[in-house]
């Protein structure tokens, strides 16, 4: 019997069990590879931690031994060593720059040593003692000094978080960077000279908890780089059968749950994308496997091909989902009331123009013909198709099965050869069957189409147009069509996959060691900031902004040729260089540097005034400064959340650090053996926490894991030595953190919101406007390259053959990425008049723009040229007339996106509606017949005619969407009534 929506009709095996309480996603790592990870990274920040209570070192090191622990808790080594080392060597490189950076000056060391030995004297304390206190009290102040090391160090902020916005793999140099730089601005002008040494507080710590973090990566389960891009690819397969299994679902009748389907695809698609920052280390490679790094590179393409298939039929079953809502949700409004009385303006619903006039479309989906015919042509696909999914499930499982064989235990307790041999025979007996399947599925699934829609033909095969039923019956039989290319899309392209692991395992029977080759892919890999690195998440980055659109298409544009037209004529040299000035110092990136040199002089001001520089040295000043500078970000919605995990993390951390005090040390000045055990505990939970709890909670993660070591390394420090300033024990050191930490969290607020809030919303909608912009370069370069001659040597592919798969994973990984800062954008002040709905909405349909004209930039490579321009002349696809009209509404659109304004009520939409008007304007009719069912190639031409389709559709619901969220303008008015 048919479930409920929304009930859990497309899991793989239905169960007449009651389903188990599923687990939130963070807590669901108690398995043999997150717990080794797990081991791993709290081997590494335990002992870090135990080197505070080891009395010789932290004698040697200093009271910031604590600082290699907290470096760790920022940069955990989770993964494979050499990211790992180039994310540490980044850090280190950022806080050697901070360190090279400072000025160099002398000052009142004269005048310090007489007042330091009166005031001995005095107070029968050492001279050294008391030259200490004063300096920290500020008796070196000087204003020259002062200045040149203000203009100095915010110089060098400002450089490295214009580096931090324009390149994400420096963040981590930008963040310990300026803390360095913190060090010299707040201690600097108060030393008696430039002292190059005040930085091995923190860098010496700081280099021995990377070492630390090296050596658990080696010693504790290292992996190698090919071993994690193998478990990403066997992860990617697992993905891929939930689009088979969620089809074998529908075609049973089962109701598909949307939100599964869509986390389903932003998994996929993240994957997909996390994976090509490994592939750049793969010739670093240094393992022992089956597999060397080629190998495992060659599995990519294949993949890929597998996994699109894949994620087409899912996108089939999204759209198939939507239409439906939009069928019960856009009905045709009755444009008078039952008194006959015509509506007012102010009674019309907006859009209702575009709704009445698609009116007729929409009913005819209701009627009960459509319904009677989508269930023969489900029955038709059930009976014939269902073996080849399970075929094709089968392959991708077997493939999965295999890469986990190949992968597992490399080093000790290996897979042995009986063992490969088995998974030979097995890969070799699943090929077969599945070869079996697709040669008897492709007639069996075309024939029973064809029974299924007997009455549209006559006795000579040809197509006849019976109403009322023929139109429905002829989209049943495309829809029909198009499900079935889509199906075996998925089963070829499993096909070949499976018969390349099968060569695989047959050519590499033996383990062996495999050396490094290459050491340039690293360099590209650091220099592209485009890639994600380790700490991306964590650092507040929203997503992409719209210039770096036009970035990712530069390869294309050179090699296509696409030509976006005429701008406006040039101005003079010194108007583009003071506009150009102006838009970079005042873009996103240059305000958040600059209110990052602000936010430093505010908060570092006390440190270089004579009456307070004491105490700002005594309560640890330096916390709220860099509080501050770490909390902002580039964005307001992001900035709120960060605030608010912040606080969350440094209030449990500081929490946790007591309590950790307290019970190692009771009332006494710290028990070593008591705290190690208590902190080996502890360490395990916020370890657990901070690698495994979702992205956007990092900072909150880092901030508890901080705040926990500064606690117990200061409470630990002012027992066991002796130095001016130290912030107390337990509940003071805790308490002396969260008032700092809260200072710096106000000092950040108050810059983040003026002059001018950063507003996500803006930065959102103009990233949306500049994705409907790229979708309208791909537009045209469909148009430019539909139905044109193949190349004239027949050894030379197609133009777009190398980026028709290219284009649209680049456009889909954007709007991807920005359905987190979406999610975020209620804690931020509605400064613009986009709704987070309303962006929600665009993003999703921006995404089926995307698809549908990915979709038909591959069929332009590789349709057959007749069918291209049958196409092209059945719905006027490259008609100057339907193009303008295309492209009008897309521009519209872009800068609706863009400015915020209405959009006219008078539109050249529904563009569905158009394009039939067209066809049936000009006499057309349907060119159908049995012949053409049952030939493959028109099966492809059924794809693109359908995705021509979706695409308009899409376009057209866009409309709607934004003239809800932003209102309509130019409402034409007859007689009274809006029409």
């Amino acid at each position: 019997m048919p479930s409920t929506p929304g009930s859990a009709s497309d899991a793989p095996a239905p169960s007449a069990k009651r389903p188990r309480i599923a687990l939130p996603a963070w807590l669901d790592h108690f398995n043999m590879a997150d717990l080794k990870v797990l081991l791993r990274c709290w081997t590494a920040v335990w002992v870090a931690t135990l080197l505070i209570f080891i009395t010789p070192v932290l004698h040697r090191i200093g009271i910031a031994t604590f600082f290699g622990a907290l470096l760790l808790y920022i940069v955990p080594p989770t993964g494979i060593l050499f990211v790992y080392l180039l994310a540490s060597l980044s850090l280190l490189a950022g806080m050697c720059l901070g360190w090279a950076w400072a000025s160099q000056t002398q000052a009142r060391l004269l005048a310090l040593q007489h007042q330091a030995a009166m005031q001995a004297q005095q107070s029968g304390q050492s001279v050294a003692t008391e030259a200490l206190a004063l300096v920290h009290d500020g008796f070196m102040l000087d204003a020259r000094v002062t200045v040149v090391f203000y203009v100095m160090i915010c110089v060098f902020i400002y450089v490295m978080a214009r580096l931090r916005v324009a390149n994400n793999k420096f963040i981590l140099a930008q963040i310990f960077g300026t803390i360095i730089a913190d060090l010299f601005l707040l201690f600097g002008p108060t030393l008696p000279s430039f002292t190059a040494s005040l930085a091995e507080v923190l860098v010496e710590p700081g280099a021995i908890g990377i070492g630390l973090g090296a050596a658990c990566c080696v010693l504790f389960f290292p992996q190698s780089t090919s071993f994690a891009v193998l478990a990403r690819l066997e992860q990617l397969l697992r993905l891929g059968q939930v689009p088979v299994k969620s089809t074998e679902s529908r075609l049973n009748g089962d109701a598909l749950r949307q939100q599964h389907l869509l986390e389903t695809k932003a998994k996929t698609i993240g994957t997909l994308k996390a994976i090509e920052p490994l592939l750049a280390f793969l010739p670093l490679d240094f393992s022992r496997g089956r597999w060397n790094a080629d190998d495992v590179r060659s599995l990519q393409q294949p993949v890929r091909k597998a996994l699109l298939a894949t994620l087409s039929l899912l996108d089939d079953h999204l759209a198939r989902i939507h239409s439906d809502e939009n069928v019960e949700r856009f009905q045709a409004p009755d444009p008078s009331n039952s008194n006959g009385r015509a509506l007012e303006k102010r009674d019309l619903a907006i859009g209702h123009h575009q709704i009445q006039a698609s009116a007729a479309m929409i009913n005819a989906f209701k009627s009960p013909e459509e319904t009677v015919i989508r269930e023969r042509t489900r029955d038709a696909l059930r009976r014939s198709t269902i073996p080849l999914l399970q075929a094709s499930s089968g392959a991708i499982e077997t493939v999965a099965e295999s890469i986990h064989v190949v992968n597992s235990r490399r080093w000790f307790g290996a897979a042995s050869q009986n063992q490969i041999d088995r998974q030979v025979v097995h890969a070799q007996h699943t090929l077969d069957a599945l070869r079996t399947i697709r040669a008897s599925s492709l007639p069996e699934t075309t024939e029973a189409l064809i029974d299924s829609h007997s009455e549209m033909f006559d006795d000579d095969g040809r197509f006849v147009n019976t109403d009322p039923g023929g139109a429905h019956a002829l989209r049943g039989i495309v829809i029909g069509m198009v499900i079935e290319e889509r199906i075996l899309s998925v089963a070829e392209t499993s096909e070949t996959l499976l018969t390349h692991v099968l060569w695989l395992l047959q050519n590499r029977s033996k383990p062996r060691l495999w050396m490094p080759s290459h050491l340039q892919y690293a360099l590209a890999w650091l220099f592209t900031g485009s890639m994600p690195t380790p700490m991306s998440e964590s650092a507040g980055e929203t997503a992409l902004d719209p210039e770096l659109l036009d970035q990712q298409n530069v390869e294309a544009e050179r090699r296509l040729r696409i030509s976006r037209g005429y701008g406006t004529p040039q101005r003079s040299r010194l108007a583009r260089s003071l506009i150009a000035t102006s838009r970079w110092l005042f873009n996103p990136a240059g305000m958040y540097a600059l209110r990052m040199v602000a936010v430093t002089i505010a908060t570092a001001i006390p440190s270089s005034l004579p009456h307070t520089a004491g105490f700002y040295y005594r309560e640890k000043g330096i916390w709220g400064v860099i509080t501050a500078q770490t909390t902002l970000v580039v964005y307001m919605s992001d900035f709120t959340f960060s605030l608010i995990s912040r606080a969350a993390g440094t209030v449990i951390g500081g929490v946790l650090g007591m309590l950790a005090w307290y019970i190692g040390s009771g009332s006494g000045p710290g028990n070593p053996y008591g705290l190690g055990a208590i902190t080996a505990a502890m360490t395990v939970l916020l370890v657990y926490l901070r690698i495994f709890l979702p992205p956007p909670f990092t900072p909150s993660t880092i901030m508890s894991g901080v705040t926990f070591v500064l606690v117990i390394g200061f409470s630990y420090d002012d027992a066991h030595t002796q130095q001016y300033g130290l912030p107390g024990r337990g509940y003071v050191a805790f308490y002396k953190r969260l008032v700092t930490v809260l200072l710096g969290f106000v000092a950040a607020f108050i810059v983040q919101l003026f002059p001018r809030p950063p507003s996500a919303t803006r930065h959102i909608s103009h990233t949306l406007s500049g994705c409907v912009r790229t979708l309208s370069d791909h537009y045209a370069l469909l148009l430019s390259h539909w139905a044109l001659p193949p190349p004239p040597n027949a050894q030379q592919t197609h133009p777009l053959t190398p980026i028709t798969e290219q284009i649209p994973l680049q456009l889909a990984s954007t709007l991807l990425s920005l359905a987190s800062p979406i999610a975020l954008l209620p804690l931020e002040l509605p400064l613009t008049p986009f709704h987070p709905t309303t962006l929600s909405q665009t993003q999703l349909l921006c995404g089926t723009m995307n698809q549908s004209l990915g979709r038909l930039l591959t069929l332009a490579t590789t349709l057959p040229l007749p069918l291209q321009r049958r196409l092209s002349a059945t719905i006027n696809l490259t008609d100057d007339y339907i193009v303008g009209e295309i492209m009008a509404v897309l521009g519209v659109i872009e800068q609706a996106l863009k400015a915020g304004a209405a959009l006219p009520e008078r539109l050249p939409t529904p563009l569905v509606r158009r394009c039939f008007e067209v066809w049936r304007r000009e006499g057309r009719t349907a060119e159908l017949s049995r012949g053409l069912v049952r030939d493959g190639e028109y099966r492809r031409y059924c794809v693109a005619l359908s995705s021509y389709l979706r695409f308009l559709s899409a376009v057209d619901e866009l409309v709607l969407v934004l003239k809800r969220g932003l209102g309509e303008a130019h409402v034409v008015v007859r007689e009274g009534v809006a029409v």
